[in-house]
Order: C-alpha cells, then sequence, then structure tokens
C-alpha cells in the first residue's frame, strides 16, 4: 500500500486517540473494491476489542461480504466530535477522525463469535443485557460475525472554536442561521441504513 504524509502534520493523533475514536463513534464506514474496481463502502455498527473490529451480518450474505470473500484487505473509518463552525472570517468544521486498514475475516470460533455479539449489544443497548441470551438463541444461527484485524491505523483532529469546552464544534454565541456546529455523536442512529446491533441477524449490506 502507498503511504502519503499526513498533510496537517500538526492535527494527527498518537495511536492511543485513535483508538478512543473508534470506541466513541456510533459507527464505521468500512470500504472495499468491487471485482470491476469500482469502490464501496458501507456505514456499520462495530465494536472494539483490543485490535480487533467486530461486525455483524446475515448468513445470506450481500455486496460486503462477496468483496470479503474475494479480498480481504479493507478500511475502516470512523468520525466523532464533528461541528461545523465560523471564527476570524473563515468556515471550519471541528472532528477528531480515525481510520484504519486490515484483513477481514469470517469468525468461525464459538467463543469469539459470542463474544464479538455480546461485545455489539453491550455497547448499543446495555439496558437490554439480560435478553442478550434469548436473542442469540433466536437469531445466532442466522448471523455471520466479521473481524478486521487492524494492520495500521491513523487519528486526525481539528479543535472546534476558541470557548468550545465541548468540542463539537458549538459555542454559546454559535446561532447564525445555519452556521451552528452538528454532532453525529447526539443521534441514535446517524446514517440511514447503518445495521442496527439490536436486531443480532438484521439485514446485511
Amino acid at each position: 500500500m502507498t503511504h502519503f504524509p499526513l498533510r496537517r502534520a500538526e492535527r494527527a493523533m498518537p495511536r492511543d486517540e485513535a483508538l478512543a475514536v473508534l470506541d466513541a463513534a456510533e459507527f464505521a464506514i468500512v470500504s472495499t473494491v468491487d471485482d470491476d474496481g469500482m469502490p464501496y463502502g458501507v456505514p456499520l455498527s462495530f465494536v472494539r476489542r483490543g485490535d480487533t473490529l467486530y461486525f455483524h451480518a446475515t448468513n445470506e450474505g450481500g455486496h460486503k461480504t462477496v468483496d470479503f470473500r474475494r479480498d480481504d484487505r479493507v478500511c475502516a473509518t470512523a468520525v466523532t466530535g464533528v461541528g461545523a463552525f465560523f471564527e476570524d472570517g473563515d468556515f471550519s468544521t471541528s472532528f477528531r477522525s480515525a481510520m484504519t486498514f486490515g484483513r477481514v475475516r469470517e469468525v468461525v470460533e464459538a467463543t469469539e463469535f459470542k463474544h464479538a455479539l455480546v461485545d455489539l449489544c453491550m455497547k448499543y443497548v446495555p439496558e437490554a443485557k439480560r435478553s442478550i441470551g434469548k436473542a442469540m438463541e433466536k437469531e445466532g444461527p442466522h448471523t455471520s460475525v466479521w473481524a478486521i484485524d487492524i494492520e495500521e491505523i491513523s487519528g486526525k483532529a481539528h479543535p472546534g472554536p476558541r470557548g468550545d469546552a465541548s468540542g463539537d464544534g458549538r459555542t454559546d454565541a454559535a446561532d447564525d442561521g445555519g452556521c451552528a456546529g452538528t454532532d453525529a455523536g447526539r443521534q441514535a442512529n446517524p446514517v440511514a441504513g447503518a445495521e442496527p446491533v439490536a436486531a443480532v441477524g438484521g439485514e446485511g449490506a
């Protein structure tokens, strides 16, 4: 893989902060390439355990799983703390992002499979933890779990305006007809099509 230097090196984040972005993100865009060279990216609910990202799909598979089986190289990107703002005559956006490269594989070992689904449920719906076992009994046979083993990770951050204590691009005075920041993390389902983990056997893309 060709490596390009970060143009704004002062915005680079250390590895531990990049991993923290993954942990805080509601979803990640997992990207592959079709057999005809067309890029394909899909938003997925996911959870991190160590240097591995886990997500689920259905046994029937779909576009992404066809790509996974043909070429296991993938890229997963997550962003948090997004907020547009205007300051000192400039329009800008605050954010914290992480980009990972690695290899994807289907999880077939029973213990890893179970732990991945439990971790997913606990990340998104911890209040329903007592129902995880029954949900897995019902939907587990119809569910596939995939793992991305991270080989490389990088992070980048751009802070919000002066006086932004939250880091989401907002200030108390940010009310200029549409320039106030938005925070993807405040939405329960930030992207239409993101696979919900509550339905363990939800449709795969």
